[in-house]
């Protein structure tokens, strides 16, 4: 399997992360990637990614966790398309690993997950 599409949104995903990059990278290689057929993949918004988030584990967990039917459940930090508005020298990144959503600078080196529709 090298996509996903969620049940929940709609959004096919990428399986596999080509790892960790810088976010002006990460933009390049989601505007080049050709995957199942499809070139249209992008790098997800900050709100794409928290959906693959169980908020509901929040109060098991005491932390949200990556939803159970979501294949490549893992608890890795991945870059957004989405920019800091009050730093845009930042952009927003989903970590799995606490169910943090921060912004840091686009120069730092985070997974990447296309995602596409």
């Amino acid at each position: 399997m090298h996509t996903w599409k969620d049940p929940e949104t709609g959004l096919e995903w990428q399986v596999e992360s080509p790892g960790t990059m810088s976010w002006q990278k990460a933009l390049e290689y989601a505007g080049s990637l050709f995957l199942g057929g499809k070139n249209d993949w992008r790098l997800p918004s900050a709100m794409e990614l928290e959906t693959l988030m169980d908020r509901k584990a929040l109060y098991a967990e005491l932390r949200p966790v990556m939803r159970e039917d979501v294949p490549f459940r893992d608890k890795l930090s991945y870059w957004s398309s989405t920019t800091f508005e009050k730093n845009t020298r930042n952009a927003w990144v989903v970590m799995f690993e606490g169910g943090y959503v921060l912004s840091y600078p686009k120069t730092n080196k985070y997974h990447v997950r296309c995602a596409r529709g």
